[in-house]
């Protein structure tokens, strides 16, 4: 009984979550909308323009936790909660308590991140790289650029 009232409550919880998420999605959306471009200067465009480029990146991640949270209320319905994907071992309840939508096993996380696979839905942190990379070259000049012969 003590299973079934712990996953009666996550449920409520990933419920929750779901709706929170859900509404700062929609926030989000819709600051992502149509820029301004037409009025003000050339640094306003470029700062609105970035943080336009944030709130997508935002609204991505977002996305991808909304999908977790899901998966993870359908497997509670369908009785696959808590089951590893890869191995089929149980997740230790530590794991689902800290990270509710999970769908691996430790091991089989550090295995999938050691492959460098980014996995399913994960967060794409070499386009958050790339993003502030571009920023930064706008700021470079050619004092800045050393070449060695």
């Amino acid at each position: 009984m003590a299973r079934q009232d712990a996953l009666l409550r996550l449920h409520q919880r990933l419920i929750g979550q779901r709706e929170a998420l859900r509404k700062k999605l929609r926030e989000d959306v819709d600051r992502t909308g149509p820029s301004n471009s037409g009025s003000g200067d050339l640094s306003d465009v470029a700062i609105d323009d970035a943080e336009r480029e944030i709130n997508s990146q935002l609204v991505s991640l977002e996305s991808r936790e909304l999908s977790k949270i899901d998966r993870a209320i359908d497997a509670i319905r369908q009785g696959r909660y808590g089951t590893c994907e890869v191995c089929s071992r149980a997740i230790p309840i530590a794991r689902l308590q800290a990270l509710p939508y999970t769908t691996l096993c430790v091991e089989c996380q550090r295995l999938q991140e050691a492959g460098g696979g980014a996995g399913d839905g994960e967060a794409d942190w070499e386009s958050v790289y790339e993003y502030q990379a571009r920023q930064h070259d706008q700021e470079l000049t050619l004092d800045d650029i050393r070449i060695e012969g």
